[in-house]
């Protein structure tokens, strides 16, 4: 088995190693080409997939990321969507996950409430009744 040297640290080249392999993708079927100053480009041979990949100024660091889009367009083949598809639907949930309240909900926080909407909370009618009650208990007792 031929092991490919990458400027990464070795906990991701090796993640990258075991996902090419349980994706049943091994260098024997990756032709490699150079492109440009330091640009890699990919061909699947069984999958006719072809990667490109110059993101970056070292040689090392792009044949690591393209290896990597590739493990990403072989895993999503699998599932019958393209990589871009599977991209755009992680971050539609990222974006769905959101914690920022609607900018509506912003400005009715900092806007005071008027004197009608302060009785009709929710909370002041559980006072009144918390007040009643108490001006029972006293009035039992000292009466």
């Amino acid at each position: 088995m031929l092991v490919l040297a990458f400027r990464v640290s070795e906990k991701k080249a090796k993640a990258l190693r075991e996902r090419l392999t349980a994706l049943a993708c091994s260098e024997a079927d990756i032709d490699e080409r150079f492109i440009q100053r330091s640009g890699v480009e990919l061909v699947h041979r069984p999958t006719g997939v072809r990667i490109r990949c110059s993101r970056r100024g070292c040689q090392s660091l792009n044949r690591f990321l393209a290896r990597r889009l590739l493990a990403d367009e072989l895993e999503a083949r699998l599932q019958n969507k393209t990589r871009h598809l599977i991209k755009a639907e992680k971050i539609g949930l990222e974006k769905s996950k959101c914690n920022r309240p609607a900018r509506s909900e912003q400005h009715a926080q900092l806007m005071l409430p008027t004197l009608h909407e302060a009785k009709q909370r929710p909370g002041s009618k559980e006072i009144e009744k918390q007040l009643a009650r108490l001006k029972q208990i006293n009035e039992i007792e000292n009466g």
